[in-house]
């Protein structure tokens, strides 16, 4: 990582470097650098004796400065552009650079007034001012060194550049600029993956050729070309859909997407229409109906296509709904999903009152906003049944995206896919799930992964949802069981067994394993008591423990158990 900031340093136009590092690793740097001819700047190397913080290891380069200005930048900190200008045009005073995150508390933090001044700065608050976050570039004239004998060991210890920083601000010599472009603390496993990613894509020749194209195009028509989408559906007996779904999509404000339909060997009229209505979208006619993961896995691969949008069939999407979920996927490297906001459309409602007041058929009751996990591995759609009065009308992280609507970043698909040992082909739904529970399966695979998802509240579509839960105490869920077919709840409880055995670590917490423990223990007893031939699932399980177990071990585990426990609610 060392690379990053010398390469920020030297295209800033800085050429001679301090590096400072603890005893134990100097050497190993030295090794590394050389004195810097291979990298046409001139090294010079310091020792910081212990944790001293950043200030005190600062006050090792005062004879290194020579009185001249100094810049300061972390070694665990990557910048997607440089200083030049503001290295060049510095004369004096300090100069932090600033970028808006969402966990400020982890940095110093600066507030800032309406006209750009600083207001105020703090290291790590608990309860942060504003949302910019101190980068790890700094720029100080030569008092930085007169700064630094005056200010006293923090709490931890350490001589804080937060409070260097104060003194300039104290005396009106700080200033302020939010940095533009892409920004890393990679101090966190989770950052050093974005990290880690971001240098994939950085170095990967097909985006490096893209990008070039692009560039070319914007400039010859000042527009930039938008990432390519593919959206994905699934039809199955579905004509009386049709024409609303696929004209909401066919009016979405996003140019780059195309619409690809499976359809699963349906026997009425879905093919016909669509071939009637809909020319222009490509139809794949299946012989047999695959079910939901096995038909998704098939359109992923033939997406050529930054995003992938796997949407049912049974909604309707509001013209934003897909440049939404594009802006919000995009605004991290580690999102590996992303869904909105999906509330209940009443179609029967809707056909009942043609016309104008068709639009009565989209209610205000939400259907999801994401899959919710609980310490005994049950799942539920968030908020389903709630009525919308703005309780999710903020963006957040969340355990999974709902099947009905997800927009994937084709990326973290490619690395959870699973090679199917007899076709060669790649499964990422698990196609032993034919359906039901496949997208927990995913959203709990790419959480392993360390890929996030994320909810926005500006992407809103609504489904007619078929088979929906009302309630959450015991007896609502023993309600929706029992009005559930026994096809849907057997396929439901082998698909849970198999999510489980492939997710579940003994690692989790003593709470999370004997909820989880409980939890099917009680599922067991009532199958045993009302409804034995559910039973019978166990035996299509064990024929497939082996496919799992060779599953469970190919599955990239980034993160630990308490990044995914951090989700489980009580």
């Amino acid at each position: 990582m060392i690379y990053y900031p010398i390469e920020t340093l030297r295209s800033s136009g800085i050429n001679d470097i301090l590096i400072i590092s603890s005893p134990e690793h100097a050497g190993d740097f030295m090794q590394l650098l050389g004195s810097g001819i291979d990298f046409n700047v001139n090294f010079t190397y310091k020792i910081q004796d212990g944790a001293g913080g950043i200030a005190q290891a600062l006050s090792l380069a005062e004879n290194f400065a020579s009185e001249e200005n100094v810049a300061v930048i972390l070694s665990d900190n990557i910048f997607e552009n440089d200083f030049a200008d503001e290295v060049f045009y510095f004369q004096k005073g300090a100069k932090v650079f600033v970028k808006s995150v969402e966990d400020s508390s982890r940095f110093g933090v600066v507030e800032l007034r309406k006209d750009g001044t600083v207001r105020s700065v703090e290291e790590k608050p608990a309860f942060p001012k504003s949302s910019f976050a101190q980068t790890g570039f700094y720029l100080y004239d030569n008092q930085v060194f007169d700064f630094i004998r005056q200010i006293q060991p923090s709490k931890r210890g350490e001589l804080e550049i937060t409070d260097v920083n104060r003194i300039y601000l104290e005396k009106n010599k700080l200033k302020a600029s939010e940095f533009s472009g892409i920004w890393i603390d990679a101090g966190t496993h989770e950052s050093l993956l974005e990290a880690s990613i971001l240098a994939q894509e950085a170095f990967d020749p097909t985006r490096i050729n893209l990008h070039r194209s692009q560039q070319s195009i914007k400039t010859k028509h000042q527009k930039t070309i938008s990432p390519k989408i593919v959206i994905g559906i699934l039809t199955y007996n579905s004509e009386k859909y049709i024409d609303d779904c696929l004209n909401s999509l066919l009016a979405q404000d996003y140019e780059n997407a195309e619409i690809i339909i499976l359809d699963n060997s349906s026997l009425d009229g879905t093919k016909q229409k669509i071939k009637q209505n809909f020319p222009q979208i490509k139809l794949i006619e299946s012989a047999e109906n695959l079910g939901f993961g096995a038909g998704h896995n098939k359109l992923i691969q033939q997406a050529d296509s930054t995003f992938y949008a796997c949407l049912n069939i049974d909604m309707i999407f509001e013209p934003n709904f897909i440049s939404e979920l594009v802006k919000t996927i995009s605004k991290k490297p580690l999102y590996g999903s992303a869904g909105g906001k999906l509330k209940r459309w009443d179609f029967e409602d809707a056909q009942k009152n043609m016309g104008t007041v068709k639009e009565m058929g989209k209610t205000n009751f939400i259907d999801s906003i994401g899959i919710k996990v609980f310490k005994s591995h049950r799942f539920e759609d968030i908020g389903q049944g709630e009525v919308d009065y703005g309780q999710f009308d903020h963006e957040r992280d969340i355990f999974g995206v709902s099947g009905a609507a997800i927009l994937f970043r084709k990326k973290a698909l490619e690395d959870v896919a699973f090679k199917n040992s007899e076709t060669g082909k790649k499964e990422y739904f698990d196609e032993s799930m034919f359906m039901y529970k496949e997208d927990v399966d995913l959203a709990y695979r790419l959480q392993w992964a360390g890929w996030h998802a994320r909810f926005t509240p500006n992407a809103v579509a609504f489904h007619d949802r078929t088979i929906g839960s009302l309630g959450r105490t015991p007896v609502d869920i023993l309600k929706n069981r029992i009005q559930k077919s026994k096809n849907i709840n057997k396929m439901s409880y082998l698909n849970h067994k198999i999510m489980l055995e492939k997710n579940f670590s003994g690692d989790f917490s003593g709470k999370i394993q004997s909820a989880t423990l409980w939890y099917n223990l009680k599922v067991f007893i009532y199958l045993f008591l009302f409804e034995t031939e559910t039973l019978w699932q166990w035996r299509k399980f064990l024929k497939l423990r082996k496919k799992i177990r060779a599953q469970k071990i190919a599955m990239p585990r980034r993160v630990s158990q308490a990044e995914i426990e951090k989700f489980m609610e009580s």
